[in-house]
């Protein structure tokens, strides 16, 4: 009853008597089934972040804990700004995320499966995406005080999610 998940375990057994014990029988091969993992994935890093894109890498969990074949990791993301959330997927150790928004803080757990099903989730970790230019121009141009020599412009900036880092200028 004390045996581990996904291992192979030799077992002889004997006859026991008040007197002794009998001969051994041959060796009988038990192999328990896959079960989930009991801890998620570690090291996890970015690489290669760009204002829309990032390299990302981890290690397995623990070879004590995986319990099984790993199969798949699954990233789940949140967008700090925006609380648009989207999951990821990997059958490797590393992924290339592509179409990420600039100036963005992407918050992410990850977690390995066997066929049995997903494990822990690993505790938050931080994708932080530089600055780009602004995807939009600004918005809500108008004029007014127009004279022969002189008016007086205002507007209203680009729209948040076209902004792509703080407004410095116009």
């Amino acid at each position: 009853t004390a045996l581990k998940p996904y291992r192979t375990y030799d077992i002889t057994i004997a006859a026991s008597t008040s007197i002794g014990t009998g001969p051994f029988s041959a060796v009988f091969t038990v192999a328990t089934l896959e079960a989930l993992p009991v801890a998620p994935p570690v090291n996890f890093d970015a690489s290669n972040v760009t204002s829309t894109s990032a390299v990302l890498s981890w290690d397995p969990p623990p070879p004590d804990s995986l319990n099984g074949e790993i199969i798949q990791y699954v990233i789940n993301v949140t967008v700090q700004e925006t609380g648009e959330r989207f999951q990821l997927t990997s059958v490797t150790n590393s992924l290339t995320v592509t179409g990420l928004s600039p100036f963005r803080t992407f918050v992410c757990i990850i977690a390995a499966a066997t066929s049995v099903g997903l494990g822990p989730f690993s505790v938050s970790f931080t994708v932080v995406t530089p600055e780009d230019v602004p995807a939009s121009s600004p918005m809500s141009i108008s004029s007014s005080g127009i004279t022969s020599t002189s008016a007086v412009i205002s507007w209203g900036p680009p729209p948040y999610e076209d902004q792509n880092g703080v407004i410095i200028s116009y």
